[in-house]
């Protein structure tokens, strides 16, 4: 029994370590080394020959070495251990495409009959699933900042004290879960819609294996994004798309920028919601919940959202009991 234990998470660790060198990951080395190179070319073109030291923070030991961000990395491999235990093998997105796609023709769904090339058929799945995903990722995170229940585990990500890339883990186990089901809930039916009126066209546009908009978006700095080093892309770009230095806004202490930049890569959602922000270079900003959160360990950040949960949960039936208490007295004659 202990034996396959420690087999079991051997292997975990280890799948985890490959993260490093997997280009599907956001933290592969390659995708680290690029965000520099990427962040060097736009420094140097603003700035000149002095430009390279804005990008100082990104590799300074002081940030590295902080007890945030070793917390950053104890919570990705616990995490990971945890969610291998919670989340079944069996619940795979093959799993649940197959069984949408069955259903979705007993409910009369059939082909389209277009007639249009393999590679239409691949531009607008692509499109479809870049903007269902990415749509998926800002309303989940919106709702984790709006309702209460979910903040208090939502609150682990914002304890960091310094962004690194390893921050994007900084997660309590349970937001883990929630992205599983959106991710799993979108990729399930926007496929197995796509595999009834396009049967036998539907791929995605791939490089290395990679969907090509996540590679892109990998390449040109999504690092940066979790890091302390300020990068924006102008306002006019960053009305379309989200730049590292609107994402560090996002993690600001400051009440002016507090649920703002919910965004992943497109800035339209966050426009529509009326939660945009543009960043700039000059920045200078501090992150933090400002809450005790912020300087425990991977225990404390697993156990103080539950307890915040459970004191959300209960003031909220006790407001409930009150106004309900309330009511039934004013209809007494």
């Amino acid at each position: 029994m202990l034996e396959s234990y420690l087999t079991w998470l051997m292997e975990e660790l280890a799948t985890a370590g490959s993260s490093l060198l997997d280009l599907r990951k956001r933290v592969s080395l390659w995708y680290l080394l690029s965000a520099v190179g990427f962040a060097f070319v736009v420094f140097y073109w603003r700035y000149g020959k002095h430009g390279w030291q804005r990008l100082l923070p990104y590799v300074s030991p002081k940030v590295w070495l902080s007890r945030s961000s070793r917390t950053d990395v104890g919570l990705w491999l616990c995490n990971r251990l945890l969610l291998a235990l919670l989340i079944p093998k069996t619940l795979t997105h093959a799993l649940w495409i197959s069984g949408l796609y069955y259903y979705w023709q007993k409910q009369g769904l059939t082909p389209l009959g277009l007639g249009w090339s393999t590679t239409w058929v691949m531009v607008l799945f692509t499109f479809c699933y870049v903007v269902a995903d990415d749509f998926s990722r800002f309303f989940t995170h919106w709702c984790l900042h709006k309702i209460p229940v979910l903040w208090a585990f939502h609150q682990v990500h914002h304890s960091a004290l310094v962004l690194t890339p390893f921050t994007v883990f900084r997660t309590h186990p349970v937001e883990g879960v929630l992205f599983f089901i959106r991710s799993l809930c979108v990729q399930s039916v926007l496929v197995s819609v796509f595999l009834v009126l396009f049967p036998n066209q539907v791929s995605l546009w791939q490089i290395y294996g990679v969907l090509v908009t996540t590679f892109l978006f990998n390449v040109l700095g999504a690092n940066l994004r979790h890091s302390m080093v300020v990068l924006s892309y102008g306002p006019r770009i960053e009305k379309w798309l989200i730049s590292p230095a609107q994402h560090q806004i996002h993690h600001s202490t400051d009440v002016a920028h507090y649920d703002r930049n919910f965004g992943v890569l497109l800035a339209i959602w966050d426009r529509l919601f009326k939660t945009w922000l543009p960043g700039n270079d000059q920045q200078t900003l501090k992150f933090g919940t400002g809450r005790p959160i912020d300087r425990t360990g991977v225990i404390g950040h697993w156990w103080i959202p539950m307890m915040d949960c459970a004191d959300v949960i209960r003031h909220g039936v006790a407001k409930r009991c009150r106004n309900l208490k309330k009511r039934l007295t004013i209809r007494e004659p």
